[in-house]
């Protein structure tokens, strides 16, 4: 069976280590464990690095912000979805709960861990989207 939890971490470290920024990590190690669309994901998480450069907003939330919104949105989402409202919200509690605050020390690979957790959570959702989530059609 496919591990996803240590396959997002082992995703995550890979892109920090090779130069990618925390919110490009985290989006992109969550988004790719659901085999969904990445076009365009670095360049919009190319400004969240480093707390959004002032280091105290983790550009690992915000990257785990746009996996969340990015797997469970639909093309007609407009204002505020319950769902993805909802688990961006436990995604800061939990966030603080773990490292205390927002401001970023290295976080990442913590980060797309919980953003994965709070995603399996809504399975239905995500494949209901239409998105490819062969990894997610593994028996548990």
């Amino acid at each position: 069976m496919l591990n996803l939890d240590e396959e997002v971490r082992r995703r995550a470290e890979k892109y920090f280590d090779d130069g990618y920024n925390c919110a490009q990590a985290v989006a992109l190690s969550n988004i790719e464990v659901y085999n969904g669309r990445t076009e365009g994901i670095i360049q919009l998480t190319a400004g969240f690095g480093h707390g959004m450069n002032s280091g105290c907003a983790c550009g690992a939330v915000t990257g785990g912000v746009v996996a969340i919104g990015a797997l469970l949105a639909g093309p007609d989402i407009k204002g505020f979805d319950r769902t993805i409202a909802k688990l961006t919200a436990e995604l800061h509690r939990r966030f603080v709960g773990e490292f205390g605050l927002t401001c970023c020390k290295k976080i990442t690979v913590t980060t797309a861990a919980i953003t994965l957790e709070l995603l399996l959570s809504q399975k239905a959702n995500i494949n209901g989207a239409g998105h490819c989530t062969s990894a997610l059609n593994e028996p548990d």
